[in-house]
């Protein structure tokens, strides 16, 4: 009986060290696991044979050529978008800045004009009046339509902006109508609301309008700059991608001592073929989108600067004139303002501008620095009928020169614009397309790979 039990113990020591320290993880090893593991080691154990390594290697060829070739599509496709905004939001609105400045503007020159000659505004003054006003309202609009598109970092400040001027523009054409009123019944105190209304044009609005003017050229401006730089990060994935497949055909090379692979040397063309499309295109985008912009951008920028000066300059000439004031403050206005306008016909000119509109400019400003001189004596002397006969719309010669040099600097400034859409659409030709055809070259070459090595693979079947 003592045998028999000291042998039943023994059996029961037995079972327990044959059992497992850690039975539940023992049960999820030998269990659910089971297959995934011995899985791993088949394809680890197959991984270091010839089929494997190739297998590995494709594997990992494939993952690099469609992540570079997508990367770089992508990328496209985004700048392509980012220049279609451009050009159909950004600068649009930038025009349209302008616009509603010289609007603006041209409507006090006008409206305080009125009150230089004899008798209410002519039928063709208030045509021009109403149509400035008409044109400021319709850009005001377009600016906030852009800025929306846009979505910038300075949106927000262009909405606000917009949205001052489109409140105090109904008090200054209010203003100005209560001016017009009095002026034909003979009342002086139109002269007053007319420069109650030119106050609030000159100390809001056009302040308003400037900073809206600089905001969207400056947009213009980092987005040309911002989108015209080359892709590196993409173009170098490309670049690795091809060196890893030539490294590849290297190691094909000493495996099976055969110089040459068909579907690999393919492969190797299309990433080729892709990497230099996509270099050509960030190389004609940086010539368009910086170099022929900012060319094409420079007399635009300082031909608007110049016009506004210069319709800031007629109304002081005018104003000089209501007030009975000295104009020697005007006379210092009209030398920066005769500068100004030299310098940005010099630059049109030196850009490839209109030859005649910039010698018909320069004929316009001779004559009116002529005029001003005049009107200085005039106002000097107390000679205000001659004065006024010099601010007079009409000439007996033709045109008062003021307004044909504002009509050859509007036209000036429609053709540099020109120029410079031109360049933006260069840039979006540049991006047009090649994302398709880059992601395209990339899956043509990964087919054109596992084509070739099929052959090498089948020698193992």
């Amino acid at each position: 009986m003592v045998t028999q039990s000291m042998a039943s113990d023994d059996a029961w020591l037995d079972e327990l060290e044959a059992r497992p320290q850690h039975p539940r993880l023992h049960g999820v090893i030998h269990g659910p696991l089971a297959r995934p593991l011995r899985l791993g080691r088949r394809s680890k154990a197959f991984a270091q044979t010839t089929p494997g390594r190739i297998i590995v290697v494709m594997v990992l060829l494939t993952g690099m050529l469609l992540a570079a070739g997508l990367s770089m599509s992508q990328s496209m496709a985004g700048r392509n978008q980012s220049l279609d905004t451009v050009r159909e939001a950004t600068e649009p609105m930038s025009a349209a800045a302008h616009l509603l400045s010289t609007s603006l503007l041209r409507a006090d020159t006008i409206a305080a004009g009125g009150f230089v000659q004899p008798g209410p505004l002519s039928h063709e003054d208030v045509q021009a009046y109403s149509a400035a006003l008409d044109t400021a309202v319709s850009s005001a609009g377009e600016i906030y339509k852009g800025a929306v598109e846009a979505n910038s970092p300075s949106s927000e400040r262009i909405e606000e902006l917009v949205g001052e001027i489109q409140r105090d523009l109904p008090v200054y054409a209010g203003l100005n109508e209560r001016a017009r009123v009095n002026q034909r019944m003979g009342n002086p105190v139109g002269v007053a609301y007319m420069s109650e209304a030119s106050s609030i044009m000159r100390s809001r609005m056009q302040v308003a309008a400037s900073e809206i003017n600089a905001l969207t050229r400056a947009d213009v401006a980092k987005e040309m700059r911002r989108l015209s730089q080359p892709q590196w990060v993409p173009l170098s994935g490309l670049l690795a991608a091809l060196g890893f497949l030539v490294l590849a055909q290297w190691w094909l090379w000493r495996v099976f001592r055969r110089r040459f692979n068909r579907g690999f040397l393919a492969g190797t063309l299309a990433v080729v073929v892709a990497l230099t499309w996509a270099g050509v295109s960030n190389y004609q985008s940086w010539r368009n989108g910086s170099v022929g912009y900012e060319q094409a951008a420079q007399p635009w920028e300082e031909l608007t600067a110049a016009r506004i000066d210069a319709l800031e300059t007629r109304t002081d000439e005018t104003f000089a004139l209501l007030r009975r004031q000295s104009v020697v403050h005007s006379s210092r206005a009209f030398d920066g303002t005769y500068a100004s306008v030299s310098e940005a016909l010099a630059t049109a000119e030196a850009y490839g501008g209109e030859q005649q509109l910039i010698d018909d400019a320069r004929d316009a400003l001779r004559t009116w620095a002529f005029d001003h001189n005049e009107l200085v004596g005039a106002l000097n002397s107390g000679s205000y009928d001659q004065a006024a006969a010099l601010l007079a719309s009409d000439r007996a010669a033709g045109e008062a020169p003021f307004r044909q040099l504002d009509a050859a600097l509007s036209e000036l400034i429609a053709s540099s614009r020109q120029d410079t859409q031109t360049y933006i659409d260069a840039s979006l030709d540049a991006t047009r397309r090649v994302s398709a055809v880059v992601a395209l070259l990339s899956v043509l070459a990964v087919m054109c790979t596992w084509l070739g090595i099929r052959r090498r693979l089948g020698e193992y079947l």
